[in-house]
Formats: C-alpha cells, structure tokens, sequence
C-alpha cells in the first residue's frame, strides 16, 4: 500500500465509513461548513464529563497514574494524527479513551479510529496500550475495544481506500442512507440527494 506525505487526520478515518464525501470535501475541497449543532452538543458532553472519570480505569494500571485530555499523537509509518481525547498512563503502560455521544455499540468506524489511536500512541512513544476503552453515551456504557490484526488490517485498508479517494481529486460516490445525508452538514454541497 502506498501512502502520500500528507498527514490525514484520524478523524478522517471514522469520516470516511460514514461517507467518504466528509473527508473529501474537508482535504481536497479544503472546505469547513458552519459548526453544527451535534459538534456543539459533543463539544458541550465532553466538558460535562471530563470530570466524572478520575477514578475510573484504575484496575488496568497500577498507580500512579496521569491523565491527558486530548493527548496529540502521530504516526509517520501511517501518516495519520490526530488528538486522544483521554490518555491515562502511569509511565510505562497506557489507556486510550475515545467518548462518543450517541449509547449504541460501538460501529466499525468508531473501533477503527481507536485503534488508529493506540497504533499512533505506541509508535510516538513506544509505551504499551493495555486498554483501548470507547465511552458511549452519558458516559455509562464502556466499551473495551481489542486491538487486534484482524482490526489493523482493516484499517490500512480504509486508509488506503481514503488516500486514494484523496488523491483522486474527484468527488467519491456516497455509500450514506437517507438518514446519514439528513444528519450530514455537506448535503447541500453534494447535489445529488
């Protein structure tokens, strides 16, 4: 698989299974529609919860233990970046931490950009993820996601399939439903719904 020198951001990753447009329209049209009002809503659950998890993922390191709320990380083996919303650690070890606002299992989406996470973690750092953990909700179903090959492949696969759709500077046909373009802040621009 071939990778460009540009550094896609991990977002991007979850974007792009969601419709491939998103992460075309942000990296190749260079376009950022108004703030809408679920980024808001996220932005305003993240300052909300932020506080409730001090204690919580004690019981996968040992103490003590540090946490940064969204943490940078890159990859240059993936070219990808992008910024963790929660990193525990104690030094040696570390647990990543991703919120998402909706309560539903987590998607494969949601899992890939996790790991996207951790691979970039353990390579800017060489330190151990012992948990990669997905918050849904109102913080009160947690999910622990496994890193596995299985995932990993996966996701050089939608990174090769984003790259490409990147470089080809054409606009992408949508996989979205109806409901995913009626959420989506590009449908005016897509003109074809």
């Amino acid at each position: 698989m071939e990778y460009s020198d540009d550094l896609i951001p991990i977002s991007h990753i979850r974007q792009y299974l969601f419709c491939p447009r998103v992460p075309w329209f942000k990296h190749v049209m260079q376009f950022e529609p108004p703030e809408q009002g679920w980024v808001a809503q996220g932005k305003r659950w993240h300052e909300t919860h932020k506080s409730n998890h001090k204690r919580r993922f004690c019981n996968y390191l040992s103490p003590p233990t540090e946490r940064t709320l969204n943490a940078y990380v890159v990859s240059t083996r993936l070219n990808i970046h992008g910024y963790i919303d929660e990193l525990v650690t104690n030094g040696q070890q570390s647990v990543v931490i991703e919120y998402k606002v909706d309560s539903g299992k987590p998607t494969l989406a949601q899992k890939l950009q996790l790991i996207a996470y951790v691979v970039a973690l353990e390579e800017s750092t060489n330190k151990e993820v012992v948990a990669a953990i997905l918050l849904k909700g109102k913080a009160t179903k947690q999910y622990k996601v496994t890193v596995n090959d299985k995932l990993k492949h996966t996701l050089l696969e939608v990174l090769y399939a984003l790259r490409k759709t990147i470089a080809s500077h054409r606009m992408p046909n949508s996989s979205a439903s109806l409901a995913q373009c009626e959420q989506c802040e590009y449908l005016r621009y897509c003109n074809d719904r």
